[in-house]
């Protein structure tokens, strides 16, 4: 039987390389030559073990592109350029049966609930897969998963053209959903500590907020003389972001909560009831999101490649995870099969 490299993770902190059979496709199965597969926070949460449906050992990255190696019993050629929307839901619970099963109750990801990218092949379900255009590069492509989430949160707020809104946090979500903002028409004020990611936003055009010395709802108020921004996407999962988000929502204001917390923040209620102020959950995406974030990674209105600080081969998983950990010197973590 044919031979692959993957990165498998076994236990708290700890991944090894190990030389697998190459897996075959069954019905409705699909195996993908993984070209890049991108470091989520919540593959950082199965690394650190804190993930509370990840099993060891396991193949992370839900987010990953590449070319068709087998298409099983599909349609698909060989060699076409693919994305994974890795979403696995049941298609039989409430959400699922109201037309909404991007939230269905047991949502499952490829990477989490079964072996994603992290390897030179993956099997996929037939229904993850989305071709792309041949000629938009795979490492572009790269992106769409998390693009989509920033879509996603773009197109269910309440932004409109010409608002003022602020991010909280320059990581590759906060990054892209300051761009998508700002391809709605809005102006955007951008916080965050990491000086890499602060040169990131700096060099897109932003209106940058250096946390580290400056108070962002201070300058977000001095601003909007005192009123704030009318939508608010927090991205980074901090307990100081999403103290911020509720000082910086202005009165009927929204806060997108973006950002997945690693552990639940305190929320002071009482400035969200007296200015009446919504909070908006966004978890993944729905398909039209997804679709969206194709057409725009296929097209020149984004910077994409911008927010890709690291291309690792597999071997360096380990050192991707703590560069992630630290998130002081990387932003977007890309590993290649082929680096």
């Amino acid at each position: 039987m044919a031979q692959m490299m993957a990165s498998v993770w076994t236990g708290t902190e700890q991944v090894e390389m190990r030389q697998l059979d190459r897996p075959e496709p069954g019905p409705d199965e699909v195996l993908i030559k993984v070209a890049y597969a991108g470091i989520c926070g919540t593959d950082l949460m199965i690394f650190l073990g804190k993930h509370p449906r990840a099993q060891a050992p396991l193949i992370m990255s839900h987010e990953f592109v590449g070319t068709v190696a087998d298409p099983g019993e599909t349609d698909l050629a060989p060699g076409t350029h693919v994305a994974i929307n890795p979403l696995l839901s049941c298609g039989v619970c409430h959400a699922c049966r109201r037309g909404v099963s991007y939230v269905c109750e047991s949502l499952g990801l490829v990477g989490i609930d079964r072996d994603g990218g992290f390897s030179e092949y993956a099997v996929v379900p037939k229904h993850t897969v989305r071709p792309l255009p041949q000629a938009l590069p795979l490492a572009r492509a790269a992106l769409i998963e998390p693009l989509a989430v920033a879509v996603h949160a773009v197109c269910v707020s309440d932004l409109k053209v010409g608002d003022l809104t602020t991010v909280l946090g320059a990581g590759p979500v906060g990054i892209l959903t300051a761009q998508m903002a700002r391809l709605s028409g809005a102006h955007v004020y951008i916080s965050e500590i990491s000086p890499r990611r602060l040169g990131i936003a700096r060099r897109l055009g932003f209106d940058v907020i250096d946390a580290r010395s400056d108070d962002p709802v201070e300058v977000v108020m001095e601003a909007t003389d005192g009123a704030g921004t009318p939508v608010v996407f927090e991205t980074a999962g901090a307990q100081a972001t999403v103290s911020q988000a509720g000082q910086i929502a202005s009165i009927l204001g929204q806060i997108l909560q973006v950002g997945m917390p690693k552990a639940p923040p305190a929320v002071d209620l009482t400035p969200l009831l007296f200015r009446e102020i919504g909070i908006k959950p966004i978890r993944v995406y729905r398909e039209q999101d997804f679709d969206l974030a194709i057409r725009l990674a296929g097209s020149d209105v984004l910077q994409l490649e911008e927010p890709v600080t690291h291309i690792l081969p597999l071997q360096e998983l380990e050192k991707g995870m703590h560069l992630a950990h630290e998130a002081t010197d990387a932003c977007k973590i890309l590993f290649s099969p082929g680096v």
